[in-house]
């Protein structure tokens, strides 16, 4: 008892700790969470007044530069000018309307067409500056308006203004900006004689002049005489046993002011919520420490369960991502895949772990990789061999696609089975084997032989099989493209790619025992132009086919009509035995051919040794055209 007490005090300790940090907590977020609704206040009502300004501002700039077209024409705007001018706009902005008031005190509308006012109203605008004029009824709808007058002027002269309406009830519809969902009580009034420009709810019955009553909402700021002097800022009051919030920001349009109440309630919700749900939070606090105390033990010991299988994961994981990392440089060698099985052999504690690319439909291995610490040719060899001598039979254990982990052969395999035998044979009692699938076909196996650990983690093979199989296919889609490169596709020999490469990857190599041979074929031309090109193309293949016969892989079609022969390591003897083969050849075909011939014991510079070899081959054509020259005069 006295030891199980022991165990709990350090958990009681942090019960205690723990609603210590509650209460405080709680009173840090509560005035965290009041000031964070002030800002939101205070934040919600500058984005309405920059959204007021900037419409107002888009409307009035547009106004402008419309005025501006009218000054630089010749004449005053006729009613279908301005119509056409200003159709489009009005659909789109604050204004009600917008008028054309000419200097005869005659007004253009949108709708009435054309209307005489009686009043010195022109008279009493006569200026080059923009106005804005204070609220009042319009003659037009009788509705309460502010207008808003740019003049257009002809040589320097004030002949009409462009009179923009903005109708105080339609406003709030215009200019609202939903605040705190809606809860806000939003006006806009002008400081000029207090009348209010918008207002959707007709309740500003208190004077914001005096302070009796009023609580500043921030206490780190003197918000009072922000509102008398820059008339910004945010108090508190009560009205009708309610109590409210008033935000005053100035929304810099002439004399317009933005004021925004909200009920105490709307505006600190969530403060208030927190403030209701105190008690109720701390209790539940309490349950959940005292749960805890009753589940600390279980809790510990599943926290110590998860984080095994989490460090698990992670090491498979850091395992395949590991191996993929391998796999997904551009080269890809052997070396790659010995490192990867290196690293699988590592993680399951296997004895061995190979890789069986196989041709099924031709029997063969198209590759093997084997890494462990029983290094067996015989082994592999075996394992190809079950596999390509009993397809029928391998297809059948891989018939659902799935890995397998067989923890014991000799209970999981008949004995009758060749798998059986092969197994015992190779000394494998456990092993996990993944197959490489294509189109439903075997293309492979991946297996590892007796694994002592992980050995339940088959997803993590079949995750790198596919990245190993993407690499190889990728592989062996880079050589086949490579080896297209390197062949001509009229000769099938080496093209001028191939011969390029071999000299840049030998410019500065010392070579033994090199054999050089420039070819060229005479009277190309001739044949094309008297018997056609597919001629000099058949005496073309016919004598590269010659080349590769005697000289293999040695040999390059380099232009048109010239091949090269390189050949490595060979002795003088054995080389000038082919050239002579080569000669004789062409005679036997009928082929002319201009040669130069070079062996050296030492080369140092294959690029001179090419030059010389082409440089006697120059000489020997230029020999047979001077030859066929004088066979010509004879024959005249």
């Amino acid at each position: 008892m006295k030891k199980q007490l022991t165990q709990f005090m350090p958990t009681l300790v942090v019960m205690v700790l723990i609603l210590a940090l509650t209460v405080a907590t709680y009173n840090i977020s509560l005035r965290q969470e009041e000031e964070e609704c002030f800002n939101r206040l205070e934040n919600a009502s500058e984005t309405m007044v920059q959204s007021i300004k900037n419409r107002v501002n888009d409307d009035l700039n547009y106004l402008r530069l419309i005025g501006k077209d009218f000054s630089n024409e010749d004449h005053l705007p006729t009613y279908e000018e301005y119509k056409d001018r200003l159709s489009t706009f009005e659909d789109v902005s604050l204004f009600e309307r917008v008028d054309l008031l000419v200097k005869d005190n005659t007004l253009y509308t949108m709708h009435d067409e054309v209307q005489q006012i009686y009043t010195n109203e022109f008279l009493v605008l006569n200026s080059t500056a923009e106005y804005m004029d204070r609220v009042h009824t319009d003659p037009l709808t009788n509705k309460r308006s502010v207008n808003y007058y740019v003049p257009i002027q002809q040589n320097e002269t004030v002949i009409a203004y462009l009179v923009g309406v903005f109708q105080c009830d339609t406003m709030d519809d215009q200019f609202y900006t939903k605040i705190l969902n809606g809860k806000t009580h939003n006006l806009i009034i002008d400081t000029t004689d207090g009348q209010v420009v918008m207002d959707n709810q007709d309740i500003l019955d208190y004077d914001i002049s005096t302070t009796n009553g009023y609580k500043l909402l921030s206490p780190k700021k003197n918000v009072l005489k922000q509102i008398h002097s820059l008339k910004s800022g945010a108090v508190a009051f009560e009205k009708g046993g309610n109590k409210k919030y008033l935000i005053y920001k100035p929304v810099k349009i002439y004399n317009w002011e933005l004021l925004i109440t909200i009920d105490e309630e709307d505006a600190f919700a969530s403060a208030l919520t927190l403030k209701k749900n105190y008690m109720v939070m701390v209790i539940c606090e309490i349950l959940i420490l005292l749960l805890y105390c009753g589940f600390y033990i279980t809790k510990v010991r599943r926290i110590s369960k998860k984080s095994n299988e989490l460090n698990e994961d992670l090491n498979v994981s850091n395992t395949l991502i590991q191996c993929v990392r391998k796999l997904s440089n551009d080269l890809y060698k052997e070396s790659t895949i010995d490192e990867i099985l290196q690293i699988i052999c590592e993680f399951y504690q296997a004895e061995r772990c190979y890789v069986l690319d196989l041709d099924m439909d031709n029997k063969k291995a198209n590759g093997i990789f084997e890494y462990g610490k029983r290094h067996d040719d015989i082994h592999i060899e075996n394992m190809v061999r079950l596999c390509l001598e009993h397809m029928d039979l391998v297809n059948q254990f891989f018939e659902n696609q799935k890995s397998y982990y067989i923890e014991d052969v000799t209970h999981e395999i008949p004995s009758t089975s060749p798998i059986y035998a092969t197994f015992m044979q190779q000394k494998i009692h456990s092993i996990i084997v993944v197959p490489f699938m294509d189109n439903k076909k075997i293309k492979g196996v991946f297996a590892v032989d007796n694994p002592k650990q992980n050995y339940y983690q088959k997803d993590f093979l079949e995750s790198l099989c596919f990245f190993i199989k993407t690499a190889m296919e990728r592989e062996k889609e880079k050589t086949k493209l490579k080896n297209l490169s390197y062949i001509d596709s009229l000769t099938y020999a080496q093209n001028r790619n191939h011969f390029n490469e071999y000299i840049e990857q030998n410019r500065n190599k010392e070579l033994h025992s090199l054999g050089v041979i420039y070819l060229d074929l005479n009277g190309l031309k001739e044949i094309n132009d008297k018997m056609g090109h597919i001629a000099g193309d058949t005496l073309i293949i016919t004598a590269s086919y010659a080349l590769q016969e005697i000289f293999l892989d040695n040999s390059y079609r380099v232009g048109g009509d010239e091949f090269v022969v390189i050949e490595q390591d060979v002795s003088e003897l054995l080389f000038f035995d082919q050239y002579a083969k080569l000669l004789k050849r062409m005679k036997e075909l009928e082929i002319s051919v201009a040669t130069g011939c070079v062996w050296k014991e030492t080369c140092s510079n294959l690029s001179e040794t090419l030059q010389e070899a082409d440089q006697k081959m120059y000489e020997d054509k230029k020999r047979y055209y001077s030859l066929a020259e004088n066979d010509r005069r004879k024959r005249r």
